[in-house]
């Protein structure tokens, strides 16, 4: 399932640079109080690991940059973004409580809720397909020096890694949302672009954090492809990373 929230002002809307925190905080805050807290402190856990199964998108709006201050502008007062989620009630009870409340704070601006849509998806009946992100992708792994420090490495879609640590990553989720093993370990990704320009560098509250944007072409079981447009792929989905939506469905190959 998959949202768009469209927010409103009387006057120019003003975000700062890493303004997902922001987006974030407007999902979470509209959730029944027990069901945030729990989604937010535990959520759907696998072994060690807990996944919120969210993500959203960038904002939609080109918005005008002040680097000094380092924030955007909107100044006709508008701005949306896409939710997804293979849990329904987590978008019905945020979509729910954001359409019906006055007034809400979208990070410094006051603001309304002018529209929350429900998208159309069709269904993936194709074994591949091509996506663009909505949100960059991201998938990374903390090793351990010598000296005790740890790392963070962040993988390019042109090494191995990233497509195997997809796939694993993708499994888990399914795993720790339908409480079984995920039946399906055929699933591939391919950047179609050669540059290293599609490369982004942002910031979460402080930290860090590499991903990539552009077209795709991923490869698997309709139902996992499927889900991975739900859930996202890649990790820290639900700080707004790894949204993608289809742009071309091909025929399975004969």
């Amino acid at each position: 399932m998959r949202v768009k929230f469209e927010i409103v002002s009387t006057d120019k809307i003003v975000l700062p640079f890493s303004h997902s925190p922001v987006q974030q905080g407007l999902i979470y805050n509209f959730l029944e109080k027990e069901a945030a807290e729990w989604l937010h402190n535990q959520g759907f856990e696998y072994e060690k690991r807990s996944f919120k199964m969210l993500t959203f998108s960038d904002i939609i709006e080109r918005g005008f940059p002040n680097h000094k201050e380092k924030r955007l502008t909107f100044p006709n007062g508008q701005v949306s973004f896409y939710v997804a989620s293979p849990v329904d009630w987590i978008l019905q009870q945020s979509a729910q409580n954001l359409i019906t409340s006055e007034k809400i704070r979208f990070g410094s601006n006051d603001a309304y809720i002018s529209s929350v849509s429900v998208l159309r998806q069709d269904k993936i009946t194709s074994d591949k397909i091509r996506v663009k992100t909505l949100s960059p992708i991201t998938m990374h792994s903390t090793f351990e020096k010598p000296d005790g420090k740890k790392v963070t490495h962040y993988y390019s879609p042109f090494e191995d890694d990233f497509q195997e640590l997809l796939k694993i990553n993708l499994q888990k989720k399914w795993q720790s949302l339908y409480r079984e093993d995920c039946p399906y370990n055929h699933f591939s990704i391919k950047p179609m672009f050669a540059t290293n320009r599609k490369e982004k560098i942002r910031y979460f509250k402080g930290t860090l954090i590499k991903g990539w944007t552009g077209m795709f072409e991923i490869e698997g079981d309709p139902q996992l492809l499927q889900f991975a447009l739900d859930a996202g792929l890649g990790d820290r989905n639900s700080q707004g990373y790894g949204m993608v939506e289809m742009v071309v469905n091909q025929r399975r190959n004969s």
